[in-house]
């Protein structure tokens, strides 16, 4: 069974770095070797027996009902901080930063989603 968070935090990862994300939906293993062998080695880094971050991480997925709807319906990671302008005080995403009426936050346990209210 994949890991969500960790699936998560290597596509974040990788995807800048040009690896070819496209999986095989039998196994979900990558079909791109090089992709396949930074997985392995991003997932022994990071997995059970590797480095871990402590604590959770906040995740935050965009509002259907948001001005930024159109920029994605998947969860990405996000830290809580100074805004820069306005209140935009959610820092991540493919926009940098959002405000907190635009987006629903989430906590990843066990491969489980559990949305913050």
């Amino acid at each position: 069974m994949l890991n969500l968070e960790l699936a998560m935090a290597f596509e974040d990862w990788a995807k800048p770095r040009g690896y070819d994300m496209q999986r095989n939906p039998a196994d979900q293993q990558f079909y791109n070797v090089e992709t396949r062998a930074a997985w392995l080695g991003f997932e022994a880094a990071h997995g059970p027996d590797g480095c871990r971050p402590y604590g959770q991480q906040l995740y935050a997925v965009i509002k259907k009902s948001s001005e930024y709807a159109h920029q994605g319906d998947k969860l990405f990671p996000v830290r809580v901080a100074a805004a820069p302008y306005g209140d935009y005080i959610v820092h991540g995403g493919v926009g940098g930063v959002y405000r907190k009426k635009d987006v629903d936050f989430y906590v990843i346990e066990d491969g489980k989603q559990y949305r913050l209210s």
